[in-house]
């Protein structure tokens, strides 16, 4: 009889592990998929920004940034 119980007890915190286990890979979905969302805006973002601060037009707002923290400005 303390044989069976022993087995018993076993599957119990077998199944309480498994419970555990599913829930954690759940949460961690969950995150991967709110983080993938954060990455993608965030490149989304990126991709503008450089577009923008890469372009060649003389005259936008962005030209008088490009020149005043300009890297050749620095050394020059």
């Amino acid at each position: 009889m303390q044989e069976l119980s022993s087995n018993t007890d076993l599957a119990l915190r077998f199944r309480n592990y498994v419970i555990l286990l599913d829930r954690l890979v759940r949460e961690v979905e969950e995150e991967l998929q709110q983080n993938q969302s954060v990455r993608n805006e965030w490149s989304e973002w990126h991709s503008n920004w450089k577009r923008a601060w890469l372009s060649p037009s003389n005259n936008s707002p962005s030209s008088n940034l490009k020149e005043r923290f300009s890297v050749k400005r620095r050394l020059g």
